[in-house]
């Protein structure tokens, strides 16, 4: 309870610090899934996000994890954006081990090539590197991603993005390295329209090296007010290798 305390104080905290940074995101991207939409020039979408999960991955020791995660998406272009990503694990608790510390820092761009027409859904792709991945910052990503997007009409819509993840760890002065496999699709609808939006987030990543497929479900409800946006979800695993529930909580902003 006491470190369950100290992590929302952190939190709080941090959202205190930031002042108006924390109303800054994506305001209608689903927490899990990225959107092919890109910021104008000189707009930005930011976000602050805590995250919680609880597992127990042996069947035996439970671990809980909670952390903080902040995303800027900056407008390059007229359909180019930058990204920029940090993640950080404030507590995570395996039986009596606790680690904590910065888990990862990326940054990427995503670029829209294709508008959405009749038939054709809005299209982007996205490179994102991440030099420091890991508690212990011995890995790091290469991310190549396809994002789609398609309205079918004013009350349903649908994002989907495909990615490919190149990982490599560093052991004994070793490179070992991991192809990563990432969908996800979130189905969203407009209960009232630009106010209130019900998302079914399917969110899956399939390890080549290690074989394991984590695949977890998350019912979201993103509320809108202006150009500001507070997400909630709950993921729940659906495999052995997902974590078997958690809590997603953003508050997001479009400058």
């Amino acid at each position: 309870m006491k470190r369950l305390i100290s992590c929302i104080s952190l939190f709080v905290g941090l959202l205190l610090i930031t002042g108006d940074l924390i109303f800054a995101a994506h305001v209608l991207e689903p927490v899990g899934t990225e959107i092919a939409a890109t910021p104008p020039r000189g707009r930005m979408f930011a976000q602050i996000e805590y995250v919680y999960s609880k597992d127990d991955p042996d069947g035996m020791v439970e671990m809980k994890t909670h952390s903080i995660g902040l995303e800027f998406e900056i407008g390059v272009g007229e359909r180019t954006q930058l990204n920029l990503e940090i993640d950080v694990v404030v507590d995570r608790t395996m039986g009596d081990e606790n680690t904590c510390g910065l888990n990862e820092y990326a940054v990427g761009v995503k670029h829209r090539f294709l508008d959405e027409t009749e038939t054709l859904p809005d299209m982007a792709f996205l490179v994102e590197v991440a030099p420091g991945t890991g508690l212990t910052n011995n890995e790091s990503e290469l991310k190549l991603d396809l994002l789609l997007t398609k309205n079918f009409n004013n009350k349903f819509l649908t994002h989907f993005d495909i990615g490919y993840i190149l990982e490599t760890e560093i052991e004994d002065d070793e490179a070992e390295h991991a192809s990563i496999v990432v969908y996800n699709i979130a189905p969203i609808y407009r209960l009232i329209p630009d106010k209130l939006l019900l998302v079914a987030e399917l969110n899956g990543v399939s390890n080549t090296e290690t074989r394991t497929d984590a695949i977890s479900v998350a019912p979201e409800v993103i509320y809108v007010y202006g150009n500001n946006a507070i997400k909630v979800a709950v993921p729940l695993g659906l495999t052995d290798d997902a974590d078997d529930i958690g809590f997603r909580f953003a508050l997001s902003r479009l400058y």
